[in-house]
């Protein structure tokens, strides 16, 4: 014979229109939010009463609505994963598995980045990986001398100049703020953690248009995040802008 339930249907239902997970829901109906068993009978009965869940996000950014609009939108898996905040190759994997679970059609989306022409196409969920090689080339080019570290460091790039030499983190985001770029200068391992100004000197930031800025560490400490926008005077000149003459030191 099964458990009797707590809650009755009417309850459910409230719970689900009101919380972002099955956590939430079961603490709406004053239930504990660990329990697997809970959680399944719960979800259970929900799909036998037709309720709608898209809105959950659980510990995502986005819901699945988002995702089912996306999908639909989009051309490419990197587009999609552009649009829901995911990066790097990671995110296009986490999109295409909740895609799968929700049965949504994706034949007419394409992972290729090859264009027509047969040339390499560059990505912009892949500006992560990208990033500390771009930084490191804008020095190179403005006449300083680049280092990595062997071991792991707070920092990504030693960079000797005339002036001395400088311990450099990059940090790159593809997340809109309205005109503008969300960049994170804190890491995310355990708990999010700023850093210290005793460990790095300045940040190196790419924005998902490539725009590049180099902003003091001390100007932005104890900060986990920032809206690039408003530090306009630390962007960086382009090659075109910047001339012969640009240099570090």
């Amino acid at each position: 014979m099964g458990r009797q339930r707590r809650y009755t249907d009417e309850q459910l239902a409230e719970a689900v229109a009101s919380a972002r997970s099955w956590r939430g829901t079961l603490r709406e109906l004053g239930m504990s939010g660990t329990s697997a068993g809970s959680m399944r009978s719960v979800r259970g009965r929900a799909d036998a009463l037709g309720l709608d869940y898209r809105h959950f996000t659980g510990q995502r950014g986005w819901t699945e609505g988002e995702l089912m609009t996306a999908v639909r939108e989009a051309t490419t898996w990197t587009d999609v994963a552009v649009r829901l905040g995911l990066r790097g190759g990671s995110g296009i994997v986490t999109a295409k598995g909740h895609a799968a679970r929700l049965g949504l059609d994706t034949d007419h989306l394409t992972t290729s980045d090859v264009d027509v022409t047969g040339a390499p196409r560059p990505d912009i969920a892949r500006l992560d990986r990208a990033g500390p090689l771009l930084a490191a080339a804008w020095f190179t080019l403005c006449g300083a001398d680049v280092s990595w570290p062997l071991e792991p460091a707070r920092y990504d790039l030693l960079v000797s100049t005339r002036s001395g030499t400088r311990r450099v983190q990059v940090k790159t985001t593809t997340t809109r703020a309205g005109a503008t770029w969300k960049v994170y200068l804190s890491t995310s391992r355990g708990e999010r953690r700023t850093y210290d100004p005793d460990e790095i000197d300045d940040f190196f930031v790419i924005d998902g248009e490539l725009r590049q800025y180099l902003i003091p560490a001390a100007v932005v400490g104890g900060l986990h995040a920032i809206h690039v926008g408003s530090y306009a005077r630390y962007r960086l000149p382009t090659l075109a802008s910047a001339g012969p003459a640009a240099d570090v030191s």
